[in-house]
């Protein structure tokens, strides 16, 4: 393998995080902002702290409150201010430190304020991070359907219409509680299938399922315990009844960062190493296996090289059993059955934006061409590691795995495949 190929890869997955500063991207939304408003802020999600560490370097002191809702894992600048308070929920599974999270932050919103606006900082992870599910459901009960969804395979979006539909945070049930005259949402996009409206559980946008969206929600998670089944059917009902008498203040959403922005970046570093370079645009979604298939069609269907075929977006791995691994690491797995079929070195990368490929300290992992036969050669059983869904021992087996720690940024992953000239 041409290690330059492998080098080129791996910095074209990682080399847009130089390119990008939140200051820059947060100064305009607060432009035409009146210097004597102030501002109440509530950060949720992965990129919590460096979100808000931005809106201080834009907003200084009239940031009157800030309550920030960060992971265990949080690595980003920890600045200390007299008005900011910093709690810790549970990720990816929300438990007892995610309840704690969303009472807070119920409690917080409750205070009075002398403050103009409410400003939310949301990226992905938050309703993992804070919740508050409607009565009769429990953590544990969040757990399950958690658990139950990786089963039935379900995409974000139905995952997340199906904790905004028993959230008394979610889907917009904490827009009642604002006590400003206005406030807005910064969204930092890592939904590549909806967009902006179902991050965070579209946190701050008003969701009110009929009943029928309800009952099809629920039967697309194939729930087998009916008291599980029962408890949400009530938090349902309970939650409706909330949103049926719902005030709220002025709000406007808007977004801040999207997937885009990443691929952009990582498309003219591409290009400036000299690769003739294929987008598969900001949405790559679906089935592993699906995803597979059609980039290893694109890819074969190219010419003379170099080429870097590049997307963005997040696959969906349909678990069961015992085995470990991530997204990244379960697409990267299996391109490497497909690239020793393409007559040339190539190269694929699968990196998570945030740093963490649901292992902590993995952001991913790539694989080569000759990636299947070294792990026959090691004596590890191709084919058994891909139907257990146990790739992370596998790769680290291979030195394939890619070192993560917290970026501050959260805009889903990003899949590079660099191929070598023809004949190479």
């Amino acid at each position: 393998m041409d290690r330059s190929l492998r080098s080129d890869a791996i910095e074209i997955s990682r080399g847009w995080l130089d390119e990008v500063d939140l200051a820059s991207l947060i100064g305009p939304h607060f432009d035409n902002a009146d210097r004597s408003r102030l501002f109440d802020v509530v950060a949720i999600g992965k990129a919590a702290r460096q979100m808000s560490n931005g809106v201080r370097d834009v907003l200084g002191d009239r940031v009157q409150r800030e309550l920030l809702v960060v992971s265990g894992d949080e690595q980003g600048p920890a600045r200390s201010y007299a008005n900011r308070r910093e709690v810790v929920g549970d990720h990816p599974v929300p438990a007892e430190a995610s309840l704690a999270a969303g009472q807070y932050l119920a409690s917080f919103l409750d205070a009075p304020t002398t403050s103009n606006e409410t400003v939310f900082l949301v990226s992905g992870g938050a309703s993992s991070l804070c919740a508050l599910p409607a009565p009769p459901l429990t953590m544990s009960d969040l757990a399950q359907v958690w658990v139950a969804s990786l089963k039935a395979g379900l995409d974000i979006t139905q995952l997340n219409r199906l904790r905004a539909s028993t959230s008394l945070i979610s889907g917009g049930c904490v827009l009642g509680r604002v006590r400003t005259a206005s406030s807005r949402a910064l969204i930092m996009v890592d939904n590549v299938i909806s967009g902006p409206r179902w991050v965070a559980s579209g946190l701050t946008y008003d969701y009110r399922p009929s009943a029928e969206q309800w009952g099809q929600l629920v039967g697309s998670l194939g729930v087998q315990d009916p008291e599980l089944v029962k408890r949400l059917g009530l938090a349902f009902e309970c939650r409706s009844r909330v949103m049926e008498g719902l005030v709220t203040a002025s709000h406007t959403n808007e977004v801040l960062a999207e997937p885009g922005l990443m691929l952009g970046l990582a498309a003219l570093d591409a290009r400036q190493r000299g690769y003739d370079v294929i987008s598969l645009g900001a949405s790559v979604h679906g089935d592993v296996e699906d995803v597979v298939g059609e980039w290893t069609r694109v890819l074969r269907t190219l010419g003379d090289g170099p080429h870097c075929l590049i997307g963005v977006g997040e696959v969906t791995v349909r678990v069961g059993g015992a085995g470990r691994g991530g997204r990244c690491q379960e697409f990267a797995w299996r391109m490497a059955a497909e690239l020793p079929q393409l007559g040339r070195e190539a190269v694929f990368v699968a990196r998570s934006s945030d740093g963490r490929d649901f292992i902590e300290g993995v952001a991913g992992a790539f694989v080569e061409t000759r990636t299947r036969s070294r792990a026959e050669e090691l004596g590890i059983d191709y084919e058994d590691v891909a139907q257990r869904h146990d790739t992370h021992g596998a790769l680290e087996a291979l030195d394939l795995l890619i070192d993560g720690s917290h970026t501050g940024w959260n805009l889903c992953d990003l899949y590079v495949a660099v191929l070598g000239a023809s004949g190479s």
